[in-house]
């Protein structure tokens, strides 16, 4: 037998069930009640850690899911893991995460938890996951976590409708005392299949946002995962950036095959996740035999890539996210869909290949200590310990030396414990770790902030922490809500007009006690500054009506903009401005301008276009929506979207109709983009 590249990491999908059911998920986890009669069992599970060890103990293992803690052996299976040498790390959502089950884990000795958050808003969270409260649970888990001192990580998976929140993630994961924060980018499989991914512009801004986090901060590793280019944007912000194979950092990028595979809960050996083809399984073949002799493993280690990506000066550092491809309907080889780079022509980037020198030796203790570094870690390790002992005119690395590296490791972003005085981790969703730190909110204080205008929301959290902080508070509560309520009084600049005061009181008199503390202010604030904007000395009711009338939160629209929406068809009219809006304010627009406009369009159309590539459309016409309704089961009997189709292929055909494919209305430029986007 062959032996092959050394396997980092292995994930075991011990179980579909799952006390959830996420939007995303690839396992597509069935209920607590159904399915399981096929799993892996406790005995075979072991004897695949016995495998594993009998080989390297320096791999690590993830037991998850589904969800494993609906595994009555799951301590078992981490003791034995754990006992073998090999390091054992259990992913799960959390919401079962009570201290007993902590204490438990801790004792059969679990390294770690990877526990799963979506969004820093109870609401969002819970909807996501489709369980109500899960939120408060899994915050729960980690204070479980936290209070026995078992390490965790937070997992944020990054969508749409959740991008903007990764700095406020950092933030909490820094304050929550959490080591590792991984940012997983969503590959459409599974459950996930129906839901769009985020845009490739939007994808290569989250990662540089990560690449500089974590730069900058010194008490967390904060790393992306199915993001190989996270890899080729840490090269190109600095050469020398310790996050990449070019300074000898194995981990991070796209391991598939290579240093990492998955087994499935019924004993199938898998790439990754999302690539579904199984290679063997253990329950007919040792897994050693299957990791060394597969031969799609082979072909990803050794890449023949396509299209630009077998172009690109980044290959050997990034090699694109190989299940993307695949996902679309095409193979393993083709160009990474996802990725808005175009190669420059320049000489291909290599990995570090350490030298071997003369002037500098390792003690044997050092040695020693070098092969206690995780196997992706290493390269880098020894490369930084032997420039470091040569910077102090030193030839012989010793222990004292890795010490000091170890301290250093990531440009000093060792995780540490969270701040002694923080009582939860509710609570620590915000401690002073920045220039401008947020403080964070109890669940009661925070529901009364959900209840308030989205456009009013950020106001009035800067006021009430400004308030905590100027008094050395760590959070904001209710009763620190209700002295501010007490105490503050309006202040106006401007005499009203008796109308204007009586229709603003009509406006506000169906909200809640949580009025008169921010709401009234504000939008007493907001008059003003239309009577400002009109120069007048005195509120009128029209300034009163302005504001009322302004459902934008902050965005405004240009005449001809909003002349183009109201001339679409009612159908989508709403839709269209309500995402015309979202996407300006993700992008920090203060007006809608046509151009603006079109250019949501045509990013949303080339969207659609990518997803039709997926049905292995070759050509742009009506028949998208049968493909697509075979292959999605939210749109299977639909009868609403049936109609919505009807409706929208009825206008488009009854419209500008200069070809056969009925959608003039897009313009002719759009129409052959999306038809070469099909093409290629």
């Amino acid at each position: 037998m062959t032996c092959r590249s050394d396997l980092f990491l292995l994930a075991v999908n011990l179980t579909r069930r799952c006390n959830l059911a996420c939007d995303h998920c690839y396992m597509d986890a069935e209920t607590r009640d159904s399915g399981g009669s096929n799993e892996l069992t406790t005995h075979e599970v072991e004897g695949l850690l016995d495998e594993i060890a009998s080989r390297s103990n320096e791999t690590m293992v993830v037991l998850t899911g589904g969800e494993p803690l609906l595994r009555r052996d799951l301590e078992k299976l981490v003791n034995h893991g754990s006992a073998l040498g090999l390091s054992i790390v259990v992913g799960t959502n959390g919401v079962l995460l009570n201290e007993s089950r902590v204490q438990q884990l801790k004792a059969a000795g679990a390294m770690g938890l990877g526990i799963s958050l979506d969004s820093l808003d109870p609401a969002q969270h819970d909807g996501f996951r489709r369980c109500p409260g899960s939120w408060e649970k899994t915050l729960a888990g980690m204070e479980a976590c936290r209070k026995f001192d078992l390490p965790f990580q937070v997992h944020f998976s990054v969508t749409e409708q959740n991008a903007h929140e990764v700095q406020g993630m950092i933030d909490f994961s820094r304050a929550a005392g959490a080591h590792v924060l991984n940012i997983f980018f969503l590959v459409c499989t599974g459950r996930g299949e129906s839901m769009s991914d985020i845009t490739p512009q939007r994808y290569e801004a989250v990662l540089k946002q990560l690449v500089e986090a974590q730069a900058a901060t010194s008490d967390l590793i904060i790393r992306a995962r199915c993001a190989p280019h996270y890899k080729r944007i840490a090269y190109q912000l600095d050469p020398e950036s310790p996050l990449t194979r070019a300074q000898g950092y194995e981990g991070g990028g796209c391991l598939a095959g290579i240093h990492y595979c998955r087994i499935t809960p019924e004993g199938g050996v898998t790439a990754c996740p999302y690539i579904p083809d199984e290679e063997g399984t253990i329950r007919e073949t040792p897994f050693w035999q299957i990791w060394d002799n597969s031969p799609t493993f082979a072909q990803l280690t050794h890449p023949n890539l396509g299209g630009k990506c077998g172009k690109c000066e980044y290959q050997q550092l990034c090699t694109g996210c190989r299940a993307r491809p695949k996902a679309l309907g095409g193979s393993l080889m083709d160009a990474d869909p996802w990725c808005s780079y175009q190669p420059e022509g320049k000489p291909i980037i290599q990995p570090l290949v350490p030298a071997i020198t003369d002037d500098v030796s390792w003690s044997s203790e050092a040695e020693k200590r070098l092969s206690r570094v995780p196997a992706f870690l290493r390269k880098m390790v020894r490369k930084r310990a032997e420039e470091h002992v040569r910077k102090l005119g030193e030839t012989v690395v010793t222990p004292e030396h890795m010490a000091t590296l170890a301290k250093n490791r990531f440009k000093n972003s060792m995780p540490s414990r969270p701040p002694g005085n923080v009582s939860s981790i509710a609570e620590a969703g915000a401690q002073p770790i920045s220039d401008a730190p947020p403080l964070p909110w109890t669940s009661e204080a925070q529901t009364h902030l959900d209840t308030m205008p989205p456009f009013l929301q950020e106001g009035v959290r800067q006021v009430a922490e400004d308030v905590a902080r100027n008094e050395g508070r760590l959070e904001v509560n209710m009763k620190l809500l209700q002295r501010l309520e007490d105490e503050d009084e309006p202040r106006r600049a401007f005499p009203w007009d008796e109308e204007a005061e009586h229709l603003l009181k009509i406006a506000l008199s169906d909200r809640g006690p949580q009025v008169s503390l921010f709401v009234q202010p504000s939008m007493e604030a907001a008059v003003e500054r239309e009577v400002k904007r009109r120069r007048a000395q005195r509120v009128a009711v029209e300034d009163v009506i302005k504001v009322l009338d302004t459902l934008m939160a902050g965005v405004e629209w240009n005449p001809e903009a909003l002349e183009r929406v109201k001339s679409a068809p009612e159908f989508v009219r709403a839709g269209i401005k309500k995402a015309a809006e979202f996407a300006a304010r993700r992008e920090g627009l203060e007006v809608i301008t046509s151009d603006d406009l079109t250019r949501f369009r045509n990013r949303a159309m080339m969207r659609a276009v990518r997803r039709m590539k997926g049905f292995d459309m070759k050509t742009l016409d009506f028949d998208a929506f049968e493909i697509a309704r075979e292959r999605m089961p939210r749109l299977k009997d639909n009868e609403q979207a049936a109609r919505r189709f009807a409706e929208i292929r009825e206008y488009v055909e009854s419209h500008q109709n200069p070809d056969s494919s009925g959608l003039g209305t897009l313009g002719r430029d759009l129409i052959e983009k999306m038809r070469r986007e099909l093409k290629e």
